[in-house]
């Protein structure tokens, strides 16, 4: 007789990828597929093209535009603002704090109210997902001049929630796995609770969550795509099968 199965794991996961890991409160929607090589369980979809759609998102991309808070005494302007995987999608707040002949220093915080780093004017800045200028103007800032940077992804970096297991999908014909929604499907997301994800490296309860498109696996590391208010809700490491948490809507 043919053996099936030879490489069985002494300690078993507990749970799979996408599995809904208890009955605590929440919130699930649905979204067609739209990527061509379908969206697995466990795995973050983001909006897609369409309406209704979602796609897998291979990739971060985000604007941000600056504008003063009130009405500065300083005159100084930014120059272009890259925005990486790490920044949180709203707004982030500069403030001079010591101001200066030419120069000065300032703090950014974050859409949460966590202050991400301070930098001087007419200097580099960089941190949190944010990298910028802030230049001297003709007139000096004073302190408490304020600025906004609102931040916003775009459709393929704007995160709608972790794919839901389901045994009840269509197979995908020629797939090495069918462990996932196939495109055109409606998948199944969760938006609020905890479910079950494939851990990147050595993670902890707390730990905000990230996720890296090349390994298709959830981090604790600031430069991937961060899922926002979620966080991991035990200890793992690479490989391992661990819970998140939701805290969206």
């Amino acid at each position: 007789m043919a053996t099936y199965q030879t490489d069985y794991s002494d300690a078993p996961a507990k749970w799979l990828p996408g599995q809904i890991t208890s009955e605590e409160k929440a919130n699930r929607i649905s979204r067609t597929v739209e990527s061509a090589a379908g969206l697995e369980f466990g795995q973050p979809a983001f909006r897609g093209a369409n309406d209704q759609g979602c796609i897998v998102g291979e990739a971060f991309a985000a604007t941000a535009i600056a504008s003063a808070l009130g009405t500065n005494t300083g005159n100084g302007t930014f120059g272009a603002i890259t925005v990486s995987a790490g920044a949180k999608q709203g707004n982030y707040t500069l403030t001079i704090i010591e101001p200066a002949t030419n120069a000065g220093t300032f703090v950014v915080v974050d859409p949460d109210g966590v202050q991400i780093g301070d930098g001087a004017v007419a200097a580099a800045f960089s941190a949190g997902g944010l990298a910028f200028t802030l230049a001297d103007g003709v007139t000096d800032f004073v302190a408490g001049d304020s600025f906004m940077i609102a931040v916003s992804y775009t459709a393929n970096a704007e995160f709608l929630g972790l794919a839901i297991l389901n045994r009840a999908v269509p197979a995908i014909v020629g797939a090495s796995s069918q462990d996932r929604y196939p495109q055109y499907v409606k998948a199944a997301l969760m938006t609020l609770g905890p479910i079950a994800v494939v851990a990147g490296e050595s993670v902890g309860p707390g730990d905000p969550v990230y996720w890296n498109p090349a390994t298709k696996r959830f981090t604790k590391t600031t430069t991937h795509i961060r899922i926002p208010d979620c966080t991991f809700e035990e200890t793992g490491g690479n490989g391992d099968v661990v819970e998140v948490s939701l805290k969206l809507r």
